[in-house]
């Protein structure tokens, strides 16, 4: 892969990032409780990449993740007031706020066909689900399989259902639930996961402590190695593209792109 460009406007580590389901714009979090809007394919002098908006001032501590709806009119994020909140991409106010989690949330994603179903991964070794719909702040179902910290979760669309969700831990185990059939498939890598991810055709990327990123079912392994000068902390594949961002601790966004492919 070659890194072509860097983004950088994060104060502190960037711990997210994600594309809208275009592949058009993507959104960062980090520590330093900013949620920002880009538009990766356009150079900035200052930022190296377009900024368009910023979000703020609801979390009362560090963005751990965002997850964006597939209509890009909401995203939600999390972070380690152990706070998810729903917002409207637009005009950035708050739809929903939701609390239940004992300790950080790391992760969380949109789920359901029309997406009104909200999945939470937190510190507290659980997963959440969360209807979107409903008046009441709890949460529908907990899922408690994971014997340390839920470090990333994905909705992996393109399956069967779209209830199948793929969650990644410090136990070492990465677990998919296909919760219409009730079942649960476990992978144990043998270290701490700290991120999954869905590349563009569907493939799972897995990746550890190291900056080192596995795609299964697929003939890549890739090192992003050169660029940040700490771990790195989220990646997000391209919808449509073999194109990567990479979020890191050290405060930056890496833009990665493969041999021949389309960076735009």
């Amino acid at each position: 892969m070659i890194h072509t460009r860097t983004l950088r406007s994060h104060k502190g580590a960037v711990l997210g990032v994600r594309y809208t389901n275009d592949g058009a714009y993507c959104m960062s979090c980090g520590a330093d409780r900013r949620i920002l809007l880009w538009n990766p394919s356009r150079p900035a002098a200052q930022t190296g990449a377009l900024l368009i908006k910023e979000y703020s001032g609801q979390h009362a501590s560090e963005v751990s993740k965002v997850a964006i709806a597939r209509d890009s009119t909401r995203f939600a994020s999390c972070g380690g007031d152990s706070a998810a909140f729903v917002w409207n991409v637009a005009t950035g106010a708050v739809l929903k706020r939701l609390e239940g989690h004992a300790a950080r949330i790391n992760a969380v994603a949109f789920a359901g066909v029309d997406e009104q179903v909200l999945a939470t991964a937190s510190y507290d070794n659980t997963a959440r689900l969360w209807d979107l719909r409903s008046q009441s702040r709890a949460a529908i179902q907990t899922l408690s399989d994971f014997k340390d910290s839920v470090t990333s979760l994905v909705v992996a669309r393109d399956r069967a259902t779209d209830w199948a969700i793929v969650a990644a831990s410090v136990d070492g185990c990465v677990r998919t639930y296909d919760l219409r059939r009730g079942l649960m498939n476990s992978d144990n890598l043998g270290a701490p996961v700290t991120s999954v991810a869905l590349s563009h055709d569907g493939g799972l990327l897995y990746g550890t402590n190291r900056v080192l990123w596995r795609l299964v079912n697929a003939d890549i392994a890739a090192e992003l190695d050169g660029v940040h000068t700490r771990a790195t902390s989220s990646l997000a594949w391209h919808p449509k593209a073999a194109n990567l961002l990479a979020a890191s601790f050290d405060g930056a966004i890496s833009f990665w792109t493969t041999h021949g492919s389309n960076s735009d």
